[in-house]
């Protein structure tokens, strides 16, 4: 039932055509690898690590580049998903309840930022507005996942 929701709520954020998928694990095991391999950094050096070689092999062919954005994406809200429920765990219902609130705010901030990059110059960013929704969510699951190691320390 969770999976379901979140994966409507994907759904309603993601800029039209931007249908979420399972990530392959294969994938997941890559962005993993990475974020261990990042020694106490946040991580955002593994963003892209499964995009943009996809996209530089697409040679310039958007359809392609936003399909390698797309699958990326789906491992960053797995991330997600997985930061959201360890920050939950924490137990510290101020902080719960914050981080909900500004999820609204963030899904948002996506519906319209996003959708910007899809009708701009092709090449500001490899695969328009999904490499934008993989910038925000891998970020957003970065920050969230460093919170909910924070709050599950004791």
């Amino acid at each position: 039932m969770r999976r379901a929701l979140a994966t409507l709520l994907v759904a309603l954020i993601m800029p039209a055509g931007l249908a979420q998928a399972q990530p392959s694990p294969a994938d997941m095991r890559a962005v993993q690898a990475c974020l261990a391999s990042q020694d106490g950094k946040l991580g955002l050096g593994c963003v892209g690590i499964i995009a943009d070689p996809c996209i530089e092999s697409a040679a310039g062919d958007l359809a392609r580049s936003r399909a390698c954005a797309q699958r990326e994406v789906s491992v960053w809200e797995a991330q997600l998903d997985a930061a959201l429920k360890k920050v939950k765990r924490g137990g510290f219902k101020e902080i719960d309840r914050a981080v909900t609130k500004s999820q609204e705010t963030w899904r948002s901030s996506l519906r319209e930022l996003c959708p910007v990059f899809g009708k701009i110059d092709p090449g500001m960013l490899p695969g328009n507005d999904a490499y934008c929704v993989l910038q925000e969510t891998a970020s957003r699951a970065l920050l969230l996942r460093r919170l909910g190691e924070a709050v599950n320390e004791h």
